[in-house]
């Protein structure tokens, strides 16, 4: 009888052990789960932050390229205006003119920056006293805008003095 005794000792001795090392792996399993949804949340989050960041910096282009728009009376005062370091170009299509001005991360001029501000000149009317305006700014090689900003200038002719 001793025997069956110490025998019943060990299985359950073992039946403890073998509960404590499924515990164990248990919550290991669920530690390594909660670890894999944590980094795919934060890496989320990441990218989501670094598109808020170039969201908020392509408003902020163009709104500074919208002030110049309101502040010129052609494409070229505009150009003058938005040109630092060889940045901006000019072209035509159409009737309307295009100034394309480029910018780095940190929003300064740059001839080959990752952003791109295009500013459409439009007269939309025979007198050309009216100039609308469409501000895009576009990020690397992306050929769907960032940020689009409408806006328009009514043009004063220049005052000669008798």
């Amino acid at each position: 009888m001793s025997k069956n005794v110490g025998l019943s000792k060990d299985k359950g001795k073992r039946r403890h052990v073998t509960n404590f090392y499924m515990e164990t792996l248990i919550l290991v399993v669920v530690l390594v789960a909660v670890i894999l949804v944590l980094t795919r949340v934060f890496a989320f989050s990441a990218d989501l932050s670094s598109r808020a960041g170039r969201l908020t910096r392509a408003v902020h282009l163009a709104e500074n390229a919208a002030e110049a728009v309101a502040a010129s009376d052609s494409l070229d005062t505009l150009c003058m205006l938005l040109e630092e370091d060889g940045n901006a170009q000019v072209r035509q299509e159409g009737t309307d003119g295009i100034l394309t001005v480029r910018y780095d991360e940190g929003m300064r001029p740059v001839s080959d920056g990752k952003f791109c501000v295009e500013v459409r000149w439009g007269l939309e009317d025979a007198a050309g006293d009216f100039a609308e305006s469409r501000v895009s700014v576009y990020w690397m090689e992306e050929t769907e805008p960032l940020y689009v900003l409408d806006t328009a200038v009514y043009l004063v002719p220049h005052l000669t003095g008798n």
